[in-house]
């Protein structure tokens, strides 16, 4: 089956790249990526890199940002419920801490912990184009640029323009999305509303505590002046049933959070450019491991008709858990291009902090904030980061080199850096990039403390070194890549036990080494029933140094073949199909809580297709989504069980 699938998608490739050569063509979609070296289009920088236009992207059967991530090959997202609930980002096998995540070109990671990546004030309907950056990166992005970075670009327009969609179907489910951009004189404004909510998609089972609710607002306003000034800010809030969130042994666990985010930007000079910046961002989360509308909380217990909840017989559950992170962060971005080097120096330093009543240091006295919330622990990190890089091209052939150095407080100073070299000739590009890089453990890795995990104080920052090889093809309507990689990452980060009973316990595991492949195909067609197509396939393997024995939560259940299928034709009165089929075939196995105690289960594979119809008449779209078409039973992330076949509707409408 696996070979019949790798011939399926390398035939295309090499086969449509020939014929290629002699057919008119329609262009591809051309966007410039920013913040990697020189501005310069994504077919010719020496990485793999995908930019995601959004527009397009709404002609698919896609309601968050992580269903526009699931379309990426090299990128593996695993979903705990549905419809961008809550996801965990992994990059080539990197885990869900790995992944460097910005906005507008601004880190926004979250200090507590990286299942928190997407919970931003952002939508996918608010977005003009996501950037993919895959493997380490860190003399362009700093720290925590692991094994790939994601920077989410929000609409910029300068025209006049009204935007709204409704989306409408099973399971409860509602969503609306408003975009309003607004241009007087000097000054533009964008602002987007997103509401979202669902009952949960598991009515028929025991257990339905997958419902869910979210709102994200978000407002852009630049000023075009002679000191040009970009003002972000926004707010989310979101509350969801986290169903077997951490454990299956607990099921009714449920999830709050909510946030603020603001960052200030100007760009100054013309040969230098000097860019400052400025962010801040504070988030809150409460967790439940017992779900107090189902476990009214009654002198000092939490009791479900005459069930008292427990960790244990006799060991009763007391609280919830509280958590309240803070980001502050400065940075200069000196740059000066010329017409053939470019060059760049970043100067960021950074402070995150944390207050909860489970993660950080003795705080003495305490932070009462209300009866039910009392911040007992806090622990903080200042960090500066001073990157330099430099590229030249020489003729067609081009390299550049960079070098990253860290200091902290809580910390030893670190140097990372890279190097690459390119060829490209007309409609090819050829390069060599080698790249380290390193990750700082996060607070609830050094601290969290449950019924069923235990941080560690005494971990150390994660190191790797990556390599990557690769060859694209692009001659206007078509796009051909394919690469190799690998990863040898020292002292990595995961929680572990060694017999099925234990608690998980975060370590610094011994010497981790990934390799992996990836092939990409796009295409448009002109005038033929077939309108567009792209076929996807990533290969990956990763082995420890040593046998040592133990349950892996993260960094062994990796994917080892992903394929994604996606086309799009026309259909009857001028409407549009667009079909999006994945096949994951993922190593390891997880646990589940049966019987009163864990079994240990392996993962199996699966295929599942999404199909949307759309018709667009004058300013208004209608579309009809149906996901899992053939209501195919799968699991991402271990006992979490993923929805079946839901049907959508929708409508939308813009003015211009």
């Amino acid at each position: 089956m696996k070979k019949i699938f790798f011939i399926f998608i390398i035939f295309p490739l090499f086969s449509v790249a020939q014929q290629q050569q002699d057919k008119p063509a329609q262009p591809l979609d051309s966007i410039i990526i920013s913040g990697y070296g020189k501005h310069q289009s994504p077919e010719i920088t020496p990485k793999t890199i995908h930019i995601i236009p959004l527009e397009p992207q709404q002609l698919k059967a896609v309601e968050s940002i992580d269903d526009v991530l699931k379309l990426i090959p090299g990128i593996d997202i695993r979903t705990r419920g549905s419809k961008g609930v809550q996801s965990d980002i992994s990059i080539r096998g990197g885990n869900f801490d790995q992944v460097l995540i910005l906005l507008n070109g601004i880190p926004v990671q979250n200090p507590q912990t990286g299942h928190h990546a997407l919970d931003l004030p952002v939508d996918f309907s608010m977005l003009d184009h996501i950037e993919i950056l895959e493997g380490a990166s860190a003399y362009s992005y700093g720290i925590n640029a692991y094994s790939g970075t994601i920077n989410l670009v929000t609409k910029n327009t300068e025209q006049q323009e009204a935007h709204s969609r409704l989306t409408a179907g099973q399971y409860g489910y509602l969503k609306t999305d408003l975009d309003l951009s607004h241009r007087l004189d000097k000054i533009s404004v964008y602002n987007g509303f997103s509401y979202q909510k669902s009952n949960g998609y598991l009515p028929h089972d025991s257990i339905d505590n997958t419902d869910f609710y979210a709102i994200k607002d978000f407002v852009h306003v630049r000023y075009h002046g002679k000191i040009p000034l970009e003002l972000q800010a926004g707010y989310h809030q979101k509350d969801f049933g986290a169903y077997s969130f951490y454990t299956s042994r607990f099921p009714w666990q449920y999830e709050i959070t909510h946030g603020y985010y603001a960052a200030l930007q100007s760009r100054l000079g013309k040969k230098i450019q000097w860019r400052p910046s400025l962010s801040y961002r504070l988030h809150y989360d409460e967790f439940q491991l017992f779900r107090e509308s189902f476990y009214p909380y009654s002198n000092g217990y939490f009791i479900k008709d005459r069930d008292t909840a427990q960790y244990a017989p006799g060991i009763y559950y007391r609280g919830h858990n509280y958590h309240k992170t803070q980001n502050l962060s400065a940075r200069l971005h000196i740059s000066s291009e010329g017409k053939n080097t470019s060059n760049h120096l970043d100067i960021t330093w950074e402070n995150y902090r944390i207050w909860s009543n489970r993660l950080g240091k003795t705080l003495n006295p305490p932070v009462i904030v209300s009866q039910a919330i009392q911040y007992n622990y806090s622990d903080s990190r200042n960090i500066a980061t001073v990157k330099a890089n430099r590229s030249h091209r020489f003729g067609k052939f081009s390299a550049g080199a960079g070098l990253n150095l860290m200091i902290s407080d809580a910390y030893k100073t670190q140097a990372t850096g890279g190097f690459f070299i390119q060829y490209h000739p007309s409609h090819w590009s050829h390069y060599l990039n080698i790249s380290s890089a390193n990750r700082l453990p996060t607070f609830t890795d050094l601290y969290y403390s449950g019924p069923a995990h235990t941080g560690y104080p005494g971990l150390q920052p994660e190191t790797a070194v990556t390599y990557e090889a690769g060859s694209k093809f692009f001659k206007e309507n078509c796009f051909v890549s394919l690469s190799v990689f690998g990863r040898d990452a020292r002292h990595t980060i995961d929680w572990i036990k060694y017999n099925v009973n234990d608690k998980w316990q975060a370590r610094n595991l011994t010497r981790l080494t990934t390799y992996g492949m990836e092939i990409n195909f796009r295409k448009k067609f002109k005038d033929k029933f077939i309108r567009d197509m792209s076929l996807g396939y990533a290969y990956l393997n990763m082995q420890k140094e040593k046998n040592t024995g133990f349950y892996s939560k993260y960094a062994l259940d990796y994917l080892k073949h992903k394929i994604v299928i996606d086309i799009s034709h026309r259909f009857l009165f001028d409407s549009n199909i667009h079909w999006t089929a994945l096949y994951k075939d993922r190593n390891g196995n997880y646990l589940e809580y049966k019987n009163g105690q864990y079994q240990s289960m392996a993962y199996k594979p699966y295929f599942i297709t999404h199909l949307k119809w759309n018709k667009q008449i004058n300013n208004t779209r209608l579309g009809l989504s149906i996901e899992n078409l053939f209501d195919t039973e799968y699991r991402d992330l271990s006992y979490v069980k993923m929805p079946g076949r839901w049907v959508l509707v929708e409508i939308s409408y813009k003015i211009k």
